[in-house]
C-alpha cells in the first residue's frame, strides 16, 4: 500500500538481546528479509531526520554496524546471533 513501516521494540521492557525478535515477525507476517531490516535502518533514519548520517553503508556516515554469522536475507533468524557490534566506527563487542 506503499505506508512505510518503521522497526521499533520495547527495550525499556525486554532484555536488548531480544529486539531481533521484531524481524522474524514482521517476516512472518509478511515482509521480505530486506524490508524488515530496511525498516530499521535506511529507512528509521529518513524519518528520524538522520537519513545524512545514519542508515546505509557509506563513506562519511557514523558507521554503527552489525555482523551476524548467517544471511539474514536467507534467514531472518540470523539476526538474532550477533557477531560483532561496531559504534561510530570502533568495535563495541566482538564474540
Amino acid at each position: 500500500m506503499g505506508v512505510p513501516l518503521l522497526y521499533g521494540t520495547d527495550a525499556g521492557v525486554l532484555p536488548h538481546d531480544m529486539g531481533a525478535w521484531q524481524f522474524v515477525i514482521m517476516v512472518e507476517r509478511g515482509m521480505t528479509p530486506m524490508a524488515a531490516i530496511k525498516s530499521a535502518t535506511s529507512i528509521a533514519a529518513s524519518h528520524m531526520g538522520m537519513g545524512q548520517e545514519v542508515g546505509y553503508i557509506a563513506p562519511g556516515r557514523w558507521a554503527d554496524i552489525i555482523v551476524v554469522r548467517d544471511n539474514p536475507l536467507q534467514s531472518i533468524d540470523g539476526l538474532k546471533e550477533i557477531a560483532l557490534v561496531m559504534k561510530a566506527g570502533i568495535i563495541v563487542r566482538n564474540n
